[in-house]
């Protein structure tokens, strides 16, 4: 019995020494993980990072940021090391906050915590190309209206990342980088060499991607967009841009994406006079015919005075294209045309055309007035009484004009003050037989109705 009972205190002894040992050793080793590089921490540090992981993320999922906030702070701030989703939820985290904020000043220390949270993620898992992208977007995004340095230094983070990525940098980056570029040119921050660097760059990216998927709607409308960005403002003249797209020509003539980026920025930048222009949009049509390639040769041949070679690519163009209101347009080119070959009749009807396709456009109304302006010896040829009357139906097609399109109205009344003053007289009219406000008809290939006055 006695046995037993030491046996039992000497049980309880050993037991004391090892609680005692454990406590001691747990005082040692009880280290957070920011202080020992570990990726949770050392004794009740790391059951505490756990936790705060556990709670933070329960009320992150059901986005209760409110509730969520205090635990994610400790978990960031004790074991930065513990998980990537400490910074990925960080992040929904204070954009929330961001987004409800009101007070400007409270709004720019989340966002300066936001960065915190982007820096530090760097710093634990690396990932360079792409947190330095997104860290560079919400920067931008939030911090676009503040002070210019904060654009630079957004503009810095989505250049490292485009350097660090190439061809799989996000769409994202791409975007927000072209409209960066062109606000710091704007501001005299770059140059509008590097913007044009930095435009072709993306769109040779955005190629890239085309070929894995050529059907991408998304790449292709940001295409679309990022070259509307670049050619909306007066960014870059003809003589930058021409010199850059002739080199890359040079390197693969018959690179059909090449080709469309070449003919698209200089058609919106205005440079369609080049040689380089023509020859684009030639070899773009060879390789790829379309309506668009068809009209770019028909303008350039229509500005080198080639009006017949204009006719055959508008006539092209009609055939591939099926928008009415394109379709207008390149009736109005085969108008243009016959009207410089002195073919004033079809130039009429391919005029009505574009107006009948397009009733809202003053342009081809302008061109039927000048046609009826300059038809004044053809009516007198005819033996037309009041041949001056040509001015009459001229000013009636201006006056039109205008109804129907007020962007054009300026040139409209410019052309009705020119021509007025040449009207018939009352004595023109008198030898006709024709008083003020007489219901008037002009025969030949006018064939039109219009009122008397002097």
């Amino acid at each position: 019995m006695i046995k037993l009972i030491n046996m039992s205190l000497k049980r309880n002894y050993y037991m004391l020494i090892l609680a005692g040992a454990s406590l001691f050793l747990g005082e040692v080793y009880s280290q957070r993980g920011i202080d020992d590089g570990s990726q949770f921490g050392r004794g009740e540090d790391s059951l505490r990072c756990l936790r705060n992981i556990s709670l933070y993320r329960e009320y992150a999922r059901q986005k209760l940021y409110k509730d969520a906030l205090p635990y994610w702070r400790m978990a960031f701030t004790e074991c930065p090391k513990a998980s990537k989703n400490i910074y990925i939820d960080g992040v929904k985290i204070y954009k929330y906050y961001i987004g409800k904020e009101k007070d400007e000043n409270i709004k720019s220390a989340l966002v300066d915590t936001l960065m915190l949270i982007y820096d530090q993620r760097i710093e634990y898992y690396n990932d360079l190309c792409n947190v330095r992208g997104r860290q560079g977007v919400d920067l931008l995004r939030y911090r676009r209206s503040d002070d210019i340095e904060f654009i630079v230094q957004g503009y810095d983070y989505l250049m490292e990342s485009m350097d660090l990525c190439k061809k799989k940098t996000s769409e994202a980056v791409l975007a927000t980088l072209i409209s960066a570029s062109i606000t710091l040119c704007q501001n005299e921050k770059i140059s509008c060499e590097q913007v044009f660097e930095n435009y072709l760059r993306s769109i040779d990216i955005l190629n890239s991607k085309l070929k894995k998927d050529t059907g991408d709607m998304t790449i292709i409308n940001l295409k679309e967009s990022l070259t509307d960005n670049f050619t909306s403002k007066p960014i870059c003249s003809c003589e930058i841009l021409i010199p850059v797209f002739s080199k890359r020509m040079e390197k693969n003539p018959q690179d059909i994406e090449n080709l469309k980026t070449i003919t698209t920025v200089l058609k919106k930048s205005n440079c369609t006079d080049s040689d380089l222009f023509f020859k684009a949009s030639k070899n773009l049509h060879e390789s790829l015919p379309s309506a668009e390639s068809a009209e770019n040769i028909a303008v350039m041949a229509f500005i080198k005075d080639k009006y017949y070679e204009a006719i055959k690519y508008y006539n092209q163009a009609l055939r591939l294209e099926n928008d009415s209101l394109k379709k207008a347009t390149y009736y109005l080119g085969l108008a243009k045309s016959n009207y410089k070959l002195k073919n004033p009749q079809r130039a009429k009807n391919f005029a009505l055309k574009a107006i009948n396709l397009n009733k809202n456009w003053g342009e081809p109304y302008l061109l039927i007035g000048q046609l009826y302006a300059e038809s004044k010896d053809d009516l007198a040829a005819a033996e037309e009484c009041l041949p001056k009357a040509a001015y009459w139906v001229a000013v009636d097609k201006f006056i039109e004009a205008k109804k129907v399109d007020p962007k054009i109205e300026s040139e409209a009344n410019k052309l009705i003050s020119t021509y007025s003053v040449y009207f018939p007289s009352i004595e023109d009219a008198f030898f006709c037989g024709v008083n003020d406000g007489d219901t008037y008809k002009i025969g030949s290939w006018i064939n039109e109705i219009t009122v008397a006055r002097f």
